[in-house]
C-alpha cells in the first residue's frame, strides 16, 4: 500500500500512523486506504490515544486544527476537524460568545469527534430543543473527493451530507472542515431546591422542558442527607426564572448559592448516556442512584452522566441499558450503532457520489 502525498506516515504495531498536513493529504489517504478495503480509526486534537487498526491506519489530524474564522456577529465558526473543543470554545469566549454546555467527553475531545461520535454534535437550544452544532460540514468521500453541504433548507439543497456524516464515526466519511453555531455568551443564572427523592427531581425537570423552560444545565445528587436538586439557565433563557414559571413548578428556589453545585464536575465514576426522561427517572428510582448531572435537555429528555453510590462505571453502564438509556461514553462502553455496511451503506455511497456529480473524471 502506497500513501505517498498523503501526509507523515510511520508503521506501528500491525497499522500505519498518518498525519496528513492538509485536506487534500486527507484526502488522498482515505482514498487509498477505502480502495484497499483498509479499516481506519480518525484522532483529533484532545481525543483519547488510540492505537492503529490492524491492517489498516489511524489517521491523527492534529495538523488540521485551525479556527479558520469565527465571527461573533454572525455566530459562526469555520474550523478544521482536528481543532479540540476546547479551543475553539476558549477563542468562542474571547469574542464573547460560546458553545453552550456540553458533555464532559465531548469538551475533552476534538471537533471532529464530537460531530462524527454518537451525540452527533447535538445541544440544546432554545425552545426545549436539541440540534446539531455544525450547520454545514465537508467530508472526504470514500474516493478522497470532499463533498460540502449547504447551511440551506435541507428539502432545498438535495442529497443531505449531514446526515451520513454527523454520527457516522468514519465508517462512510471523514469530517474535514465544519461551520458551527455559536451562542451570545451570558451570565448565567442559578437556583436550587431540595426534593423528596431524585426520582421527583428527575420528573420536575421533565415538566420544566415540556413547558419550553429547559435549563442549560443540571445535576441531582444526594447531600446531607437530602436529595438536591440545582439548575442554571443562560443567555435570553435566565430570564424565565425570574418570571416565577420555574418558580410554579418547583416552588420557591433556596436562598443558596446553586453555582458551585451546578458547577462542579459530574463524578469521575459516571457514564454518560442520551436518554428519554422516563428512562433517566427510572434510574433515579434506584436505592443506589447517587447523582444524574443532565445537559442538552430538550422536551423528550437529555445528555445526562449518570453515577451509582458504590458500583463501578460497568454496573452502572448495565443499570442505565435496563432503563432504555444508550450509553455514550466511556468509549470501551459505548452503544454502537449498526456498521454502515449492515445499514446497506455501499448502495447509499454510490447514489451520493452520483446526486453530488462526484463521479470519476468529475
Amino acid at each position: 500500500m502506497s500513501i505517498v502525498g498523503a501526509g507523515v506516515f510511520v508503521a506501528e504495531g500491525g497499522g500505519l500512523r498518518v498525519t496528513p498536513p492538509s485536506t487534500a493529504a486527507l484526502g488522498r489517504a482515505v482514498a487509498v486506504l477505502r480502495a484497499h478495503r483498509a479499516p481506519l480509526r480518525v484522532r483529533g486534537n484532545g481525543d483519547a490515544p488510540v492505537e492503529p487498526p490492524a491492517g489498516g491506519a489511524l489517521l491523527e489530524l492534529v495538523a488540521l486544527d485551525r479556527i479558520a474564522s469565527l465571527d461573533a456577529t454572525t455566530g459562526i465558526a469555520r474550523v478544521e476537524a482536528g481543532c479540540s473543543v476546547a479551543a475553539l470554545e476558549t477563542t468562542a469566549r474571547r469574542a464573547g460568545s460560546t458553545l453552550g454546555p456540553l458533555l464532559p467527553s465531548v469538551r475533552a475531545g476534538s471537533v471532529g469527534a464530537w460531530l462524527a461520535g454518537p451525540t452527533r454534535g447535538e445541544r440544546g437550544v432554545p425552545g426545549a430543543r436539541r440540534e446539531t452544532a455544525a450547520l454545514s460540514v465537508a467530508a472526504v468521500l470514500a474516493d478522497g473527493h470532499l463533498a460540502e453541504s449547504r447551511a440551506a433548507p435541507r428539502s432545498a439543497t438535495g442529497p443531505d451530507l449531514d446526515h451520513l456524516t454527523l454520527g457516522g464515526s468514519g465508517r462512510l466519511c471523514v469530517v474535514a472542515t465544519a461551520w458551527i453555531r455559536l451562542f451570545p455568551a451570558a451570565p448565567p443564572a442559578y437556583a436550587g431546591w431540595k426534593i423528596r427523592d431524585l426520582a421527583a427531581a428527575v420528573s420536575a425537570v421533565a415538566r420544566l422542558c415540556r413547558d419550553r423552560l429547559a435549563p442549560a444545565r443540571g445535576v441531582i445528587r444526594h447531600r446531607d442527607g437530602a436529595s438536591w436538586l440545582a439548575l442554571s439557565w443562560e443567555g435570553p433563557e435566565s430570564a424565565r426564572l425570574s418570571s416565577q414559571r420555574a418558580v410554579r413548578v418547583l416552588g420557591e428556589p433556596l436562598s443558596i448559592d446553586a453555582g458551585p453545585e451546578v458547577r462542579a464536575p459530574p463524578s469521575a465514576h459516571g457514564i454518560e448516556v442520551d436518554a428519554r426522561w422516563s428512562s433517566l427517572e427510572e434510574f433515579a428510582r434506584r436505592p443506589d442512584a447517587a447523582e444524574l448531572a443532565m445537559y442538552a435537555m430538550h422536551a423528550g429528555g437529555a445528555f445526562a452522566v449518570l453515577s451509582l453510590a458504590s458500583e463501578g462505571v460497568e454496573q452502572c453502564a448495565q443499570a442505565a441499558r435496563s432503563t432504555g438509556a444508550r450509553v455514550v461514553a466511556p468509549r470501551r462502553l459505548r452503544d454502537e450503532s449498526p456498521a454502515w455496511e449492515e445499514m446497506g451503506a455501499g448502495g447509499v455511497f454510490r447514489r451520493l457520489v452520483t446526486a453530488l456529480g462526484l463521479e470519476d473524471g468529475a
